[in-house]
């Protein structure tokens, strides 16, 4: 594959807004002034005319359909996400596999993520919500809160133990907490990550239920994946754990986590997403108890974060050295 000296880069998200754009923009050109980017309008049709002569893209993986058609010289795509269920889906119903090298922002979000989940844990244990229902009526509610269980006596299973798995369970490691990780085949010792304490397989997922205190569900939104929490699935849970799912929405029926939580196999749900999202105000789940919602937000990170990893791999890309996160396409479902 021939790279230009200074290959034409078009930044564009679906949903990314004038400032954000030109703000990533801003920051690369101080590092390579002479760069050749241009950046496309954030929740409008691409530019037929800047995508046709772009070697790289920047967008976030909602975009994929919206620009690949017209992008007919791009040598390399760089999502602005861990996931890409944007490509996968348009791999699916077109059977059309990328004309180039895919790349992901993995190891960017991992560990605000798993300061998501360890803000919740305790926000949980330490029953914070009780607190502020508690000052509301100026009620000095110390009976109510004062019992908790520390991190360290409880046990996370964590569901999806890849990269971002493997850092939650790093940070929960930090306080002391039991590891248990779900994977979908066996990891040799030399893949097995030391903030693990115990891998387990599909078959041994209600095992992982029975023993958690806390589910955390990093499940990324494949076929495979799709509703992987049946109806049922969480009558396995004899500790009423809190579930928290920063994967994907589409693991899990809102009906489905609606019964477990008023079955009693589970005592809260932390959703940072939803299926679908945004989450209709008509939705059951705003008004569920025990369920807190965000808006898919805990892997947000400062644009510079971002910035650098795409100037590391545009560094890689001018080199023609191998770039960072590249996605196996030969593996996507068609």
């Amino acid at each position: 594959m021939s790279v230009s000296r200074n290959p034409k880069i078009v930044a564009y998200s679906s949903e990314m807004n004038d400032n954000s754009a030109e703000s990533f923009a801003a920051v690369f050109r101080q590092h390579f002034p002479t760069a050749d980017i241009t950046v496309l309008e954030g929740g409008k049709k691409p530019d037929r005319e800047h995508l046709k002569d772009a070697e790289i893209l920047l967008m976030q993986s909602s975009g994929y359909e919206q620009c690949i058609e017209d992008a007919k010289n791009v040598k390399w795509i760089q999502f602005t996400s861990a996931g890409f269920d944007g490509l996968s889906s348009h791999v699916k119903r077109t059977g059309r596999l990328p004309p180039c090298k895919v790349t992901r922002m993995a190891g960017t979000f991992s560990t605000v993520m798993a300061e998501y989940v360890i803000a919740n844990i305790v926000s949980h244990e330490r029953k914070f919500s009780t607190m502020r229902e508690a000052q509301k009526s100026k009620r000095w509610a110390k009976e109510d809160v004062w019992i908790f269980r520390p991190l360290s006596e409880l046990t996370i299973g964590i569901v999806g133990a890849g990269d971002i798995g493997c850092v939650v369970a790093k940070h929960c490691k930090s306080f002391g907490m039991r590891t248990i990780g779900l994977v979908s085949r066996e990891r040799s010792e030399t893949e097995r990550s030391p903030y693990i304490d115990e891998y387990r397989l599909l078959p041994q997922l209600d095992s992982l239920l029975s023993e958690s205190d806390v589910i955390c569900s990093v499940l990324p939104s494949t076929p495979a994946t799709k509703e992987f929490y049946k109806e049922d699935t969480f009558k396995a849970c004899t500790k009423k754990p809190i579930f928290i799912n920063i994967g994907r929405g589409t693991a899990v029926k809102s009906t489905t986590l609606i019964k477990s939580l008023s079955n009693g196999w589970l005592s809260a749900a932390v959703l940072d997403v939803t299926d679908p999202e945004p989450l209709p105000p008509d939705s059951p789940l705003w008004d569920t108890p025990g369920v807190t919602i965000s808006p898919h937000v805990c892997g947000y990170v400062p644009e510079k974060w971002l910035t650098r990893l795409f100037i590391s791999n545009y560094t890689k890309y001018l080199k023609g050295e191998q770039l960072e996160h590249e996605i196996d396409v030969s593996t996507l479902e068609k």
